[in-house]
């Protein structure tokens, strides 16, 4: 577990894990399901652990590592954005606007 951002690794794990592609056919897919069935504290955490990291601008291969290791997404966007930065403002804008947020 990341211990510095908890709810961004839950989301990323229970999301993103290693069979991702086996429940869905597109990562967007995956945000709308989290979207959909998370209470929005949970939302608004995630949000929040996602600007922090993104705050930190780490290089493409440490952010990367960052993701697969410490955050467990095993979601390959370097194939379709890109940079992490990009897919991670994306998904935080997603997040933002998807559901109303209090």
């Amino acid at each position: 577990m990341n211990h510095e951002l908890p709810e961004l690794h839950d989301f990323f794990g229970a999301y993103f894990h290693q069979d991702w592609l086996i429940e869905y056919d597109t990562p967007d897919e995956i945000i709308a399901d989290f979207l959909q069935t998370s209470d929005p504290e949970i939302i608004l955490s995630v949000c929040k652990e996602l600007q922090f990291l993104l705050s930190q601008n780490k290089d493409e291969l440490a952010l990367r590592d960052y993701l697969l290791r410490k955050l467990s997404c095993y979601y390959c966007y370097w194939n379709e954005w890109a940079s992490g930065q990009e897919w991670l403002n994306y998904v935080l804008a997603v997040l933002q606007n998807g559901k109303k947020l209090e």
